[in-house]
């Protein structure tokens, strides 16, 4: 079963230059066969439209993550979110 996270960035921050999302994931101790990004600027608008991309796509098992940007780092808000599978 593939897996698919969407990262949703609250607080209208952006994400820091060079960072890598997915190896932030995997830090985080959320693996996944592919991350989507919600937020400005070259993110989806909606946690919606990420959602139907994954699932679209044949990603069964997909988790929301909200965090905050801090310096070149994520922090999660709270713990990840099923969003199916």
């Amino acid at each position: 079963m593939k897996s698919g996270l969407i990262v949703y960035l609250v607080g209208g921050a952006e994400l820091p230059a060079g960072l890598d999302l997915a190896g932030q994931c995997r830090e985080l101790g959320l693996p996944a066969d592919r991350v989507e990004f919600v937020g400005p600027p070259e993110g989806f608008f909606a946690v919606e439209d990420a959602w139907h991309h994954l699932f679209t796509r044949g990603y069964q098992d997909i988790q929301l993550l909200v965090v905050q940007a801090q310096e070149a780092r994520l922090r999660p808000i709270h713990p990840p979110l099923r969003l199916n599978g």
